[in-house]
């Protein structure tokens, strides 16, 4: 009896102790959300559809890797970037230069230093190149991959702000569009054995492609969720972050099984830059699903949710803000 009353005890004393332990990384989490909150508002749907429409417009040309219409888009990105204040102090960006197939590549990319631990890193990533055209048949790419950067942009801009504002995170945030996204993803490989900072020290990559459609989830009335996929199982951690950040602001329904299908998963999951980190740093997969026009001249602009658009870009934003602050 005395055996049963001490196992009981103990018992009691462990669930309440775990009980406390998720209390307590559920208000910390809370409180580098509630820091965040008066920046969130730079990410707005307005401009998400602005950048999204420019850039699927004929000017870039469906922007394929190696193309005029690219490099215009990497010109439109970086002009973005600076406009936003993401740039060295001088006022340049870090541009990082690749050749394949006789084809020049530029990745675009911004830093927000860390205060505290400035080569401890986060890195939020996107592709910005798409197919192009096909004779005179325009592939405008909205939501693959427009609305990664839009999304980008957004994200950047809304620490940028906080930056400004003496509100710099503690690790180093380093945003990347990568080129060559749809030509075997070199852009991502290129920067995964050159980067800016220590790729040992990146706590998470967070990579966001085709991210704007409502109209892809498990049930046909589903709209407003996000597909959330790592190659490893989801830690605990991060789960516990989606839930607090959801509860609160963007309500998505989250689902880290990629239409409950393994088969499907396996063969989405190596198509997007994320996968050249696989085994070396955590990295995390957020994508609104597979649609109808993916590849196709129909990708337009006038297909993406923008609402939708905006609150997926917010789980991310205030995903690496925790990560950047914890």
């Amino acid at each position: 009896m005395r055996l049963f009353t001490a196992l009981t005890g103990i018992l009691i004393f462990s669930q309440s102790f775990i009980q406390a332990q998720t209390y307590s990384t559920s208000q910390k989490i809370y409180s580098h959300i509630s820091d965040a909150e008066k920046y969130s508002v730079k990410i707005n749907k307005n401009d998400l559809e602005e950048i999204v429409t420019a850039l699927c417009s004929p000017e870039f040309e469906g922007r394929r890797f190696g193309s005029v219409g690219n490099q215009k888009a990497m010109e439109y990105i970086a002009s973005e970037f600076k406009k936003r204040n993401i740039s060295k102090s001088n006022g340049n960006l870090y541009e990082q230069f690749f050749k394949d197939d006789n084809k020049y590549g530029i990745n675009v990319m911004g830093i927000v230093e860390g205060y505290l631990y400035p080569d401890e890193n986060i890195i939020v990533t996107c592709h910005y190149d798409g197919l192009g055209m096909a004779d005179s048949t325009l592939f405008p790419g909205a939501d693959d991959n427009a609305t990664g950067v839009a999304a980008l942009i957004e994200i950047a801009e809304a620490f940028s702000a906080a930056a400004i504002s003496n509100v710099r995170p503690k690790r180093s945030v380093i945003f990347i569009a990568f080129d060559a996204g749809k030509h075997q993803m070199t852009g991502s490989k290129i920067y995964s054995k050159y980067p800016v900072k220590p790729v040992e020290k990146t706590q998470i990559l967070l990579n966001m492609d085709m991210l704007g459609r409502d109209d892809c989830g498990l049930t046909e009335d589903e709209s407003n969720y996000v597909f959330l996929l790592c190659h490893e199982q989801v830690s605990p951690f991060l789960q516990q972050i989606n839930d607090s950040i959801n509860s609160v602001h963007t309500h998505l329904k989250t689902e880290y099984d990629f239409y409950r299908n393994q088969q499907i998963f396996d063969l989405f999951y190596p198509t997007s830059d994320h996968y050249n980190f696989t085994g070396k740093v955590p990295a995390v997969f957020y994508t609104g699903g597979i649609n109808a026009d993916v590849h196709s001249p129909n990708d337009t602009p006038d297909k993406i949710s923008y609402t939708t658009l905006r609150n997926r870009a917010l789980l991310v934003f205030y995903t690496a803000w925790i990560y950047a602050n914890q």
